[in-house]
Order: structure tokens, then sequence, then C-alpha cells
């Protein structure tokens, strides 16, 4: 992603449906992930983490996009991770989000948003 990629999720769903994530406590950050070959094999630093952020995720091994979304489908808990507090979970998922949201087709973009507003209205 670039600089002028760097917008949050919340700023993205916004922008649809004034949807404010940020506004609930707590809440977690739900999206379906359409993992494609070329995201699978994607290093993490295509996300533009935090350094807390890409060193909890390289510390536990996981070096690429798919690592992410396979550790995640199988029940690891990234709170499990050392120093990935919530913070760090919230930045690891909204990144994943952005990135996807942008690896989409242009006519795509839209429904995905609608989308990931529906699952977390």
């Amino acid at each position: 992603m670039d600089k002028s990629q760097c917008l949050t999720a919340a700023d993205l769903m916004e922008q649809i449906e004034g949807v404010n994530l940020h506004n609930k406590k707590g809440s977690k950050l739900k999206f379906r992930l359409y993992l494609t070959q070329t995201m699978s094999d994607t290093p993490i630093e295509a996300l533009d983490l935090s350094v807390r952020s890409s060193n909890c995720l390289k510390r536990a091994g996981i070096e690429y996009i798919g690592d992410i979304a396979e550790a995640i489908a199988s029940g690891v808990d990234l709170a499990s991770i050392r120093n990935c507090g919530f913070k760090s979970r919230r930045e690891i998922m909204e990144k994943l989000m952005i990135f996807q949201y942008y690896s989409l087709p242009e006519n795509k973009k839209e429904p995905y948003l609608r989308e990931v507003v529906q699952l977390n209205t």
C-alpha cells in the first residue's frame, strides 16, 4: 500500500455508510477475507504495519498475508502472541481489510465495503 491508500478501515466505511467503528470500544472488526494466491504470497510488510505489530507477527512465524489468514482460520488467537495487544490486533485486521479492498477490482470495492459495514453494525 502506498501512502495515498492509508485510510483506516473506519474511514473507508464512514465514506460509505457513516459507520464509526472506533466509537464501539472493544469491538472486533469483522470482514470476509477473499484470499487470492497473489495476496497469500505477499509479505506482511505490504500491510505497512507499525513496528510492534510487525514484530509480533514475525515472532509467531507469520511472514506472509496468507500465513495470517491460515492462522486465524485454524483458530490461532492473535492475542496469544506476545506483545500483540488489542491495538496491535486491531491494526493488523484493519490493514488486512484495507489491503484486500485495494486488491479488489473497481466494480467489487463498493459491494465489499457494504458487506463489511453490514457485518459490523
